[in-house]
């Protein structure tokens, strides 16, 4: 008899010793690899959830992958580089489009680009930009740009790609263009949109989301956050444990305002006015919601961009590229 209990305590041990040896399928990944970029909004929200331990509250274990621009970081989630990105809506919907299982699952930010001029230009509306040369800090395929696209198209009347001459460059080039009048006017990025109207040199001629949401309700999220079915599907919890420190993170960007001062002195933006107006134009363009409605937004505006800009954009508005099932 005690054999016979010794033989089955044996065998059981193993059997325990080689189920805890092999990983079980569908095992949460030990490390979420996050691509973010080293300057814009999305660095700001991660910055808070480092800086309070967002991830740690919420047993978010990470490796930050820093990209310069976006283009690359886009890349780096289709082909699944990192696990959770902050991506550009327009081209994550390209890339499910095109075969790659990118799934959205929460937006992050509406633009706070605008269109400048220089101050003293003649130039009083967004129509009188027809045969101008236009700057760009996006480039052709960035989700900022489609939404200019398909803005001036739609409620301007405006083929931009036709009807212009588009010069794409770096945010602090089109502002040297701009004083030189070699352009007449530029879409420029999140923090020069902030920065370049301050100097009194520039004047906002078209705000994105003001526009879009003056025309049309509310805006889009242009940044998402973004990642794979696959992964989704190995790690539905730690999504949502994602979202639920990021939620924190902007509900603590909201009522701590000294946020905007520890930011913008880490983008050179350090004076009283210039703290006031990054927290002014970014601050209402921070999703903390992504529910149904959101989501039939950021649909619209996806077939708008289909529409209006045509099959190089957009050939379609793909099934399952977004979700809110891991919404907390």
């Amino acid at each position: 008899m005690l054999a016979l209990i010794l033989r089955r305590t044996f065998v059981f041990s193993i059997l325990w010793t080689l189920c805890s040896a092999s990983p079980a399928v569908g095992a949460e990944t030990k490390k979420v690899r996050l691509g973010i970029l080293t300057s814009g909004s999305q660095d700001l929200i991660h910055n808070v959830m480092e800086r309070q331990k967002l991830l740690d509250k919420y047993n978010v274990p990470y490796e930050r992958i820093k990209v310069l621009n976006p283009a690359p970081l886009h890349l780096f989630l289709a082909e699944k580089r990192v696990d959770v990105g902050y991506g550009g809506v327009t081209a994550m919907a390209r890339a499910r489009a095109e075969g790659k299982d990118m799934v959205i699952f929460y937006g992050v930010f509406a633009p706070v680009n605008a269109v400048l001029v220089r101050t003293e230009s003649p130039i009083q509306s967004f129509t009188a930009l027809k045969g101008k040369r236009v700057g760009n800090f996006g480039g052709p395929g960035s989700a900022t740009t489609s939404m200019l696209m398909a803005i001036s198209k739609k409620w301007y009347g405006i083929d931009l790609l036709r009807e212009t001459e588009l010069i794409t460059a770096p945010g602090p080039a089109l502002a040297g263009l701009l004083e030189k009048d070699q352009l007449a006017a530029a879409l420029v990025g999140n923090q020069e949109s902030v920065t370049l109207p301050l100097t009194g040199k520039y004047r906002v001629l078209l705000d994105l989301s003001g526009e879009w949401e003056k025309r049309a309700g509310r805006a889009p999220a242009t940044v998402t956050l973004t990642t794979n079915e696959e992964f989704a599907r190995a790690n539905p919890d730690l999504l949502r444990r994602y979202v639920m420190a990021y939620v924190d993170a902007v509900r603590y960007i909201r009522t701590h305002s000294e946020v905007w001062k520890s930011y913008g002195e880490s983008v050179g933006i350090t004076t009283k006015e210039g703290v006031a107006a990054l927290q002014k134009t970014w601050g209402p363009r921070i999703l903390e919601k992504w529910d149904r409605n959101q989501i039939e937004v950021q649909r619209d505006f996806l077939e708008a961009v289909k529409e209006i800009l045509g099959p190089k954009v957009l050939k379609t508005v793909p099934e399952g590229l977004m979700t809110d099932a891991y919404n907390p």
